[in-house]
């Protein structure tokens, strides 16, 4: 009986870890976009700037408590990953200098749903 409850609950484990795969990395739209451009993009889409950096959408919450909605990305670029979160009133941009790259975010607009967001990369000169 232990051998079976066993093989049923690492069944069932790897079928979530399976959707969560599968949501996370297959379950997305992709927008190619450049610097200096603004993008939307829907919860767990991700955008390619200019193939260096990839900004991924992870979740957008309302904070009723602060009156904004929280945006949570994702940004990777060569293997460096930073986590980002940005509000519709507080922080309304970031600079990241974690990565190789370093340039600013700044998030344009929430939709009145809280489903959909745009923000506008920029490449820091030096």
């Amino acid at each position: 009986m232990k051998k079976i409850i066993g093989i049923i609950s690492g069944v069932v484990i790897l079928i979530l870890l399976g959707f969560g795969i599968y949501k996370f990395f297959i379950d997305c739209d992709r927008i190619d976009t450049f610097y200096n451009r603004y993008f939307t993009l829907d919860e767990m889409d991700y955008a390619v700037v200019e193939d260096a950096v990839t900004v991924k959408l992870l979740d957008i919450k309302d904070d009723k408590d602060a009156g904004q909605y929280i945006v949570k990305l994702l940004v990777l670029n060569d293997a460096k990953i930073a986590y980002v979160e940005l509000g519709s009133v507080d922080p309304h941009s970031v600079q990241i200098d974690k990565i190789s790259l370093e340039y600013t975010i700044d998030l344009i607009r929430i939709d009145e749903d809280g489903a959909t967001l745009s923000i506008h990369p920029t490449l820091d000169e030096e």
